[in-house]
């Protein structure tokens, strides 16, 4: 290629640099280039400094074609001729280069770490640069945007949840960490160590009186510790259990059911042949859900395999639990709610007796939910992505940089520039 292809220049599209030659070597891209400007002065003291030569630097650019690129920078040397100059010589500085990469590779490493949740290791690859490298890419753009005060902004309901972010080994045990989530917009708000009232109340307390003022619900599951540190620093505030881990604990009321009287009339577990073994996807399924067909394969299931009807007596429990989510408005519920009790006092099934004290000791929270009409849904969502992310990332064991990541992904926002069409009514350029 010539040197100085003006349009090899702006295909660089880097202002003040000029390409020089460009060769591929390697499955690598190499662009010679250097910058335009000829008069320059000292920046210690003003005065036109001297040309002395160049050296030669290498730094890493947006890939090209899928393949890495190297920008072979030839960069000038000045000598100041002031005497009196604490600066004998310099070598030329641009804003456009950050260590050994360029600004713009440097910030398109971090979003698609961030933004399109690749794997560090993956964008390094792609970048021809170490992960490291890729990594300090990623702290440096990506920390000011998740430390950025107006992020938690404007919050009226909030959702709290936990996830595992390590197994357990031989060095330490289950590492796991809570996950708080604006369940209106479904935006990640950051993340803590552990799942008990301190982790809470820790990240509640870094906010403004005037900020946790405007907190009006939270929507969590059934835990204890939760509450407490919710109450601790929003005693104003709604706290919600709902719909989602209500009907899950009815659902995992009719499973311990259904392996109960499996054991106790088969003497195992179930297996594929037994007939509630092969309905116990029907049973935590919405009644209202079945077809005739799988209705009918229900019963039939229930006659041969549940001789004291335990297991109908809980799915019925189940399917009233539901119904008072369901229920138009908080009087309703309250009347479906006290059905539910009466079934489970009549039944008298362990584990549906077991449902209906833990729903006694939370019936306020649960109620709150035909106050609020919030859902945790947004925050189960937000644990999906989480661990997708540790998929993509063959597992994390940093917890900063999986807090780094996990924000950048769900927790910012990305002004990134959309396509332009091709074609369209007015097309930009016609062949």
């Amino acid at each position: 290629m010539n040197d100085g292809s003006s349009g090899a220049t702006a295909l660089l599209g880097m202002d003040g640099f000029v390409v020089l030659a460009m060769i591929e070597q390697d499955g690598e891209l190499f662009i010679s280039v250097e910058t335009t400007a000829n008069v320059v002065g000292c920046g210690s003291c003003g005065v036109r400094a001297v040309g002395h030569g160049r050296s030669v630097t290498q730094i890493r650019d947006l890939p090209s074609g899928g393949r890495p690129v190297r920008l072979v920078w030839r960069k000038r040397k000045w000598i100041c001729r002031d005497s009196d100059c604490a600066a004998k010589s310099f070598t030329e500085q641009s804003d456009l280069v950050e260590d050994s990469l360029t600004r713009r590779a440097a910030a398109e490493i971090c979003r698609k770490v961030g933004q399109d949740g690749s794997s560090v290791a993956q964008v390094a690859r792609e970048f021809g640069v170490g992960w490291e490298c890729a990594m300090n890419c990623v702290r440096r753009h990506g920390e000011p945007l998740v430390d950025d005060p107006t992020r938690l902004d404007n919050i009226d309901a909030l959702g709290i949840d936990e996830h595992k972010m390590l197994s357990a080994n031989g060095e330490h045990h289950t590492l796991y960490v809570t996950c708080f989530v604006d369940v209106i917009r479904g935006r990640l708000l950051d993340i803590v160590r552990g799942r008990n009232a301190d982790d809470v109340g820790y990240w509640l307390a870094q906010g403004t009186p005037a900020w946790r003022q405007a907190i009006e619900a939270v929507a969590i599951d059934p835990h204890r510790g939760y509450l407490n540190g919710i109450l601790s620093y929003l005693p104003d505030a709604t706290v919600t259990v709902d719909c989602f881990h209500g009907v899950k604990l009815g659902n995992s009321m009719v499973d311990d059911i259904r392996r109960r009287v499996q054991q106790e009339s088969l003497g195992h577990r179930g297996r594929k042949e037994d007939p509630l073994f092969k309905t116990r996807r029907l049973m935590t399924r919405g009644w209202e859900r079945l077809s005739d067909r799988q209705r009918d394969k229900l019963l039939r299931a229930l006659d041969v395999g549940d001789p004291d009807g335990e297991c109908g007596a809980g799915i019925l429990g189940k399917e009233l639990l539901r119904e008072m989510y369901a229920a138009k408005n908080l009087h309703a519920a309250r009347w479906k709610l006290v059905a539910f009790y009466q079934h489970a006092a009549e039944a008298d099934v362990p584990e549906l007796t077991r449902l209906a004290k833990t729903v006694s000791a939370w019936e306020t929270e649960i109620l709150n939910y035909h106050v609020t009409g919030i859902s945790n849904g947004p925050t189960e969502a937000q644990n999906l992505i989480a661990e997708k992310l540790r998929r993509i990332g063959h597992g994390m064991r940093n917890f900063e940089n999986y807090r780094l990541r996990l924000l950048l992904h769900s927790g910012v926002t990305w002004n990134t520039r959309s396509t332009a069409r091709i074609r369209g009514r007015q097309p930009r350029l016609i062949a």
